[in-house]
């Protein structure tokens, strides 16, 4: 079987678990509830969620500046930027969880090489902004519950483990530095090396995380503004273990988007929390509408870029 009809199995298999769990899910809600909170929508506030989306969306291209400059000093944040945009752009409607991070990491090689190095952030890029939604929601969550010193203690936890990583940083990169070139431990060399490069240098790793940590806290906040534009029967406080618990599930390989089966977790947690599961899922499927349209603004850097835009990042 040759990659070309895997990747096209496996993108089927996604449309087919995406659409099975959108149908499996909007036949457990009130579907009339669900246009009446579309319908009756607060445009003004929705607009306020647009701009606290694009707002994300450039702190996002942020954190990923931080960690390109580590071993490409020349590129500008512009360019970045406009590389970042390119991809949400491209995330909006490809079959992959992934998608966009290919197309603006394919935008960066083809001008500055450095194939290994490009790779590593992006991934390393998204396991911050993972990390950074995991402690926002694990954070909120304990809050919630009425445990303030577990959530004192966990952030007190964090940041330990933060200079944990600075302290040895330096000298974990020094090891992976001799390790042989070739082989297995070669090809972990070239990935581990640059992260390590980047935990030793805090000037640039600690603007990559606040820039992280600024993204994932406007992608978040922009769902409170969500719920009160349609007027949902939900507490804008389990916006904020809600929505990264989403996004998590999002990341996972499993659907297209997320989608399907961001809105049957909904279903599950719709109960335990007391709320109703139909605005519940109103919220999930309205705030991803919203992203994906917003993510297509990515369209004009990409079109502008063929003659101007892209290149600066390959010219840089």
């Amino acid at each position: 079987m040759t990659p070309k009809i895997k990747n096209r199995l496996k993108t089927a298999a996604k449309l087919t678990v995406t659409l099975t769990l959108l149908a499996l899910s909007f036949r457990l809600i009130r579907f009339d509830t669900l246009l009446a909170s579309l319908r009756h929508a607060d445009y003004g506030l929705l607009a306020v969620a647009a701009v606290i989306i694009i707002l994300g969306g450039f702190a996002g291209a942020a954190s990923w500046y931080c960690i390109l400059r580590t071993r490409l000093p020349s590129l500008s944040y512009r360019a970045v930027a406009g590389c970042h945009w390119s991809g949400m752009f491209f995330n909006s409607f490809l079959p992959s969880n992934v998608g966009g991070d290919v197309v603006k990491g394919y935008i960066v090689v083809r001008g500055q090489g450095q194939t290994g190095f490009v790779v590593t952030s992006l991934l390393l890029d998204r396991v911050i902004n993972l990390g950074m939604l995991l402690v926002i929601g694990l954070f909120t969550l304990l809050l919630q519950l009425g445990l303030r010193l577990w959530a004192a203690g966990f952030l007190v936890l964090t940041a330990a483990l933060l200079l944990g990583v600075l302290a040895s940083a330096r000298r974990l990169q020094g090891q992976v530095r001799r390790w042989p070139q070739a082989g297995l431990r070669g090809k972990a060399a070239e990935l581990l090396e640059p992260v390590f490069e980047l935990a030793a240098t805090p000037r640039l790793l600690f603007p990559t995380l606040l820039a992280a940590f600024a993204s994932q806290f406007l992608k978040t906040l922009h769902n409170v503004f969500v719920i009160l534009a349609l007027g949902l029967a939900i507490p804008t406080f389990c916006v904020w273990y809600v929505i990264p618990l989403f996004g998590i599930v999002s990341a996972l390989p499993v659907s297209i988007g997320g989608l399907g089966l961001r809105e049957m977790v909904a279903q599950g947690i719709a109960g335990p929390m007391h709320l109703d599961n139909t605005h519940l899922v109103t919220l999930s499927l309205a705030g991803h509408l919203m992203v994906v349209l917003i993510n297509m603004l990515g369209a004009l850097p990409f079109l502008l870029g063929k003659g101007r835009g892209m290149k600066k990042c390959e010219s840089a």
